[in-house]
Order: C-alpha cells, then sequence, then structure tokens
C-alpha cells in the first residue's frame, strides 16, 4: 500500500492486528485518523482484506508480515516502519494466542510459544519502538494483558502467565517511559465475542454467560472504545494501569 499521512498526523502499531480484537483495534482506529500499521504471522489473506475494507472507507492502513516471537523479524519490521512513516504515536501488543493444556499433560514446546508469541513480542515491540517515541518525547504504549492474568482458569497456566506478567511490565514500563512523557497502560478484556470465542459450543457458551454478570460476552467494539480512549490526549495523566473490560465477571 502506498505510504500517505494520516489526518491527525499519527501513527500506531497494533501487533497481530489481522483478526479478533487486534482486527477491531485496526478498523476503529483508522475511522479515527490514525494511520495504522499492524502486523500478521501467517494470515496474509486476512490482512490484505482488511487492508482494502479500511481503504474503502477512506482509512490507511498496511499489513507487514513478522514474527513477533523473533527479536530480528521485529527489529527489521521496527525500523522500516519509523524510516517510512517517522516517529510512532502509539503501539498495542495484541499479540497473542492461548495454548490452553492441563499441568498433568504439560508439553514444554507449546507452553514455550505461548510464552514466547504472548509475552516475548510485547517486551521486543516495546524495546524497538519506544526509543522513537522518546525522541518526540511523546507516546502511548498498550498491552492486551487479560482476565486470565487476574483470576485462575483451568487449562490456561501458561496463557495466565504470560497474561500477568504483561500486568507487571506494564507497571514497570511505566515508570521507565514517564520522564519521555510516555504513558503505558494495559486492557485486561474477558469474553470477547471473537472468531475463536465463536467455536465453542453452543452449551459451553451459555455456562461462561451464567458467570458473567451481564449475562453476555463482550463485543470488540468495546475493547477498541477503550483502547482508543487510552490513546486519547484525555488520557494523557493515566499511566501504568490495568483497566478490566470483562461484564462483571472479576468483581
Amino acid at each position: 500500500m502506498e505510504v500517505q499521512q494520516s489526518s491527525n498526523g499519527k501513527w500506531v502499531l497494533v501487533s497481530g492486528g489481522s483478526r479478533g480484537i487486534g482486527r477491531a483495534l485496526v478498523l476503529a482506529l483508522a475511522r479515527e485518523g490514525y494511520r495504522v500499521a499492524f502486523t500478521y504471522q501467517s494470515s496474509a489473506d486476512a490482512a490484505l482484506q482488511l487492508e482494502q475494507e479500511v481503504a474503502a472507507s477512506g482509512g490507511l492502513a498496511s499489513g507487514h508480515a513478522c514474527d513477533g516471537r523473533d527479536h530480528d523479524s521485529v527489529e527489521a519490521v521496527c525500523a522500516q516502519l519509523v524510516e517510512t512513516l517517522g516517529e510512532p504515536y502509539g503501539l498495542i501488543n495484541n499479540m497473542g494466542v492461548t495454548g490452553d493444556q492441563l499441568l498433568f499433560k504439560f508439553d514444554i514446546e507449546r507452553y514455550r510459544d505461548v510464552v514466547a508469541t504472548n509475552l516475548d513480542s510485547a517486551v521486543y515491540f516495546s524495546k524497538c519502538l519506544a526509543p522513537a517515541m522518546a525522541a518526540e518525547r511523546r507516546g502511548k504504549i498498550l498491552h492486551m494483558s487479560s482476565v486470565s492474568g487476574l483470576k485462575g482458569n483451568k487449562g490456561q497456566m501458561g496463557y495466565s502467565a504470560t497474561k500477568a506478567a504483561m500486568i507487571g511490565i506494564t507497571k514497570t514500563m511505566a515508570l521507565e517511559m514517564a520522564r519521555f512523557k510516555i504513558t503505558v497502560n494495559a486492557i485486561a478484556p474477558g469474553f470477547i465475542a471473537t472468531e475463536m470465542v465463536g467455536q465453542i459450543a453452543d452449551p459451553i457458551r451459555k455456562s461462561i454467560t451464567d458467570t458473567i454478570p451481564l449475562k453476555r460476552f463482550g463485543e470488540v467494539r468495546e475493547v477498541a472504545a477503550l483502547a482508543s480512549f487510552l490513546l486519547s490526549p484525555q488520557a494523557d495523566y493515566i499511566t501504568g494501569q490495568t483497566f478490566v473490560i470483562d461484564g462483571g465477571l472479576t468483581a
């Protein structure tokens, strides 16, 4: 896609942006006038479709193949984006997989992939883009955590570990980045209606919604709206915080 300037002069990177919550984030931010770059690992067709959808609505978005588990791959993509688009305004570390498995049937390689995909990628993208933000003395970093980082969930030891760790690095990065006027926050969604959740059998879906005070799954647009607020100037005095959006599940 030809590089053009965003209407508000700012660009944002969304890792893992071709599907699910990431896709909603790309669409919402493009509507608000940001130029959005997003990464994908294997879903090239979905990435192209998302680019075309954003373009059809008058927005700017470009997909970039990147293995977020590999530091060199992340560094190369980030360097190219900064060279082409200038200093970034925002970064949303959204890339993630669940990799559910019980302890007694634990596969170490599967666990390591979850850690690399969810946690290592967030560290790599932040490490590569934070210096460019610091040069401008502005920026917003958001980590997509989960309620699984706040409460237990059977079979999600690896996933829960990474999402809890994202809350920890949010607090640490917020302290380190404050002197550069960069805010760092986390969003912890509960059960959100994505393609993956849509594959859950109806009886199981009902048993889940019965545990949610609002008796429904969240919508991706609701998560995107929260992210949009945290990227806005109205949230300039908010940093180091975790925002739970779960219909009351953890109340």
